[in-house]
């Protein structure tokens, strides 16, 4: 009965790192298009953008896909992308709280606010940690 529950496992957390693949590819495509988008307001503007979200994005879109990349091979080294991507959010969530707190204006607010898409992939990674810690502890992850 352990086993079949270790191999259910380790299915579940395979298949969730399969979405997770398809999903970096979709958040890797989004920053690529954020950036063409701030390069060419720039030179439209000739004003510098601020590419520090399409920064976070492109950083994301990585550690997404490493992430579930290790997660179908069922392998410990998940660990080191899941993470780096939960700092980099903390880190994320700190830059745009301060500057929020900097905003002067209700544009420069609007843009410093953490998107409830990025909160929900915060906490979503959080689980997905959990999840792994514990495929490890049962031996699903190895």
């Amino acid at each position: 009965m352990q086993n079949f529950f270790v191999i259910g496992f380790q299915s579940c957390l395979r298949l969730f790192g399969a979405f997770w693949i398809f999903g970096g590819f979709l958040t890797l495509q989004a920053a690529r298009e954020s950036l063409f988008l701030d390069r060419a307001i720039e030179a439209i503007a000739l004003k510098k953008q601020d590419k520090l979200l399409s920064y976070f994005l492109f950083l994301g879109s990585i550690f997404t896909l490493a992430t579930g990349i290790t997660l179908v091979l069922a392998s410990r080294w998940v660990f080191l992308p899941l993470t780096l991507s939960i700092v980099s959010q903390i880190v994320y969530f700190s830059v745009q709280k301060r500057r929020f707190s900097r905003a002067k204006t209700e544009e420069e607010r609007e843009d410093a606010q953490v998107q409830p898409t990025t909160i929900n992939a915060f906490k979503t990674s959080c689980v997905v940690a959990i999840a792994c810690a514990l495929g490890w502890a049962v031996g699903a992850i190895k």
